[in-house]
C-alpha cells in the first residue's frame, strides 16, 4: 500500500528541487501520495514539473551572500539565524506531519525537516563539509554539528557512485559508519540525448545559479563581456518565479528566466562552451547529458570551489574565479564524461523499487 510522503527541498537555489525530479516520479510510479512543501524558486518549479500535485508554502531561511569573495564573516554572522530556522523548520514539519497524516519525510538537504514520528529520510552529497583554509582547524566542529543533525534522520541517501570514480569525491565520502546511508547514483531530471553530438550552433551558454548578490554580479560581468565579442551568448537565469527580462542586452545575446527540460537540453546540446557554477545538481545533469563545462564556482562557497579542482584533477572540467573570469578565454574539455562517471540512469528507480519493497 502506498505512503503519503512530504518532500522537503532547500531552497537555496533550484538544484535541491530539480535533483528531487527523478525521485519524485519513482515514487509516484510506485503507488505512493507526494506532497511538496518548498519556498520560492523551487516551489515554483516544481509546481510547474508536477501541476497535479499537493504543495504547502514552506518558507525557510534564506542566507544572504556578500558582494566579496569571501563569505566567512558573513557566515559567522548568519550561524544564530540558521540554527533558529532549522528548530522553527522541525516544528513546522512535525505540524505538517499531523495535519496530513504523513507517513515519511524526505529532506533534500534541509537539516530541521525530520520528525520524531515518522520515518525520515535525509538526501546530502556533503557529508563532510569543506572550509576555508584559514579556519581548517574548524573543520572537525563544523562536521561534528553537521553529523549531529544528520544523525536526527533514520536514513542518509547519498547522489553519487558508491565505487570510484567519485563525482563529489571526498565530499561523500566515507560512508561506512553510518547505518542506513545508501548511495543512490545520481539525480538528474534528465534523460541522455545523442543529438547532443550534433553540431553546435552558438558559441555559448551560461547557466546562472545560486544566491543572491553573487548571481546577479555573475550575470552582470558576463553581459559586459558579451559587448565585447560577435559570437552567440544564450543565458538561463535560474528565475522561474519571474517574467520579467532584462532590457538593453547586446544583440549577440539571449536571456531566458527559465525553460522547459526540453529545451534545456536542446540549449545544452546546442552550445560549444558551457557556463555554470559547479553546483553539484548542475554537475550530475551535465553527466547525465554528457557534457563538459566551464566551471565558475560561487566565490566564497568552498563546496564548489573543492568539487572544481576535483573534477579538473579527474581531466573533465576546466575552471576559475570569478574574479579571473574571461569569456573569450572559456575552454572545455572533449572527454566523455557520462561513460568516465558511470552513470547509470536507472539506477535511482531500482533503488526506490527496493526501498519501497522493504517498506512493506
Amino acid at each position: 500500500m502506498g505512503k503519503k510522503i512530504l518532500i522537503c527541498p532547500l531552497n537555496w537555489g533550484l538544484g535541491h528541487a530539480t535533483r528531487c525530479v527523478p525521485i519524485i516520479n519513482a515514487l509516484i510510479d510506485q503507488g505512493h501520495k507526494i506532497i511538496i512543501a518548498a519556498d520560492k524558486g523551487p516551489l515554483a518549479f516544481l509546481q510547474k514539473a508536477f501541476p497535479n500535485l499537493e504543495f504547502i508554502e514552506f518558507p525557510g531561511f534564506d542566507p544572504v551572500y556578500s558582494r566579496s569573495n569571501s563569505q566567512v564573516l558573513k557566515m559567522m554572522t548568519l550561524f544564530p539565524k540558521a540554527l533558529r530556522a532549522f528548530w522553527k523548520d522541525h516544528k513546522t514539519v512535525e505540524s505538517i506531519v499531523k495535519s496530513h497524516n504523513i507517513d515519511i519525510v524526505i529532506s533534500d538537504n534541509r537539516f530541521g525537516c525530520w520528525s520524531n514520528y515518522v520515518y525520515s529520510v535525509f538526501i546530502t552529497h556533503q557529508l563532510h563539509i569543506r572550509v576555508p583554509k584559514m579556519l581548517h582547524w574548524t573543520t572537525p566542529i563544523i562536521n561534528m554539528f553537521n553529523n549531529s543533525y544528520i544523525r536526527k534522520y533514520d536514513e542518509v541517501w547519498i547522489p553519487d557512485n558508491e565505487f570510484e570514480p567519485s563525482l563529489a569525491g571526498k565530499l561523500s565520502r566515507p560512508a561506512t559508519k553510518r547505518p542506513r546511508a545508501s548511495y543512490i547514483g545520481y539525480l538528474s531530471r534528465f534523460k541522455f540525448d545523442k543529438q547532443g553530438d550534433a553540431k553546435k550552433t552558438n558559441k555559448y551558454l551560461v547557466i546562472l545559479s545560486g544566491p543572491e548578490p553573487q548571481r546577479t554580479i555573475f550575470e552582470d560581468m558576463v553581459l559586459k563581456q558579451a559587448e565585447k565579442i560577435k559570437d552567440n551568448v544564450l543565458i538561463l537565469r535560474a528565475k522561474p518565479e519571474s517574467s520579467d527580462l532584462l532590457r538593453d542586452v547586446p544583440q549577440n545575446v539571449s536571456m531566458f528566466n527559465h525553460v522547459d527540460d526540453e529545451m534545456f537540453v536542446q540549449l545544452v546540446n546546442s552550445a560549444e562552451h558551457i557556463i555554470c557554477r559547479g553546483g553539484y545538481s548542475s554537475l550530475m545533469d551535465l553527466v547525465r547529458l554528457n557534457r563538459t563545462a566551464y566551471l565558475v564556482p560561487t566565490p566564497g562557497q568552498t563546496e564548489q570551489e573543492y568539487l572544481a579542482r576535483h573534477l579538473k584533477q579527474d581531466g573533465c572540467f576546466n575552471w576559475c574565479k570569478q574574479s579571473d573570469f574571461q569569456l573569450d578565454k572559456v575552454s572545455t574539455s572533449k572527454i566523455s564524461i557520462k561513460e568516465k562517471y558511470n552513470d547509470n540512469e536507472s539506477l535511482i528507480d531500482d533503488f526506490i523499487q527496493i526501498w519501497t519493497e522493504n517498506l512493506n
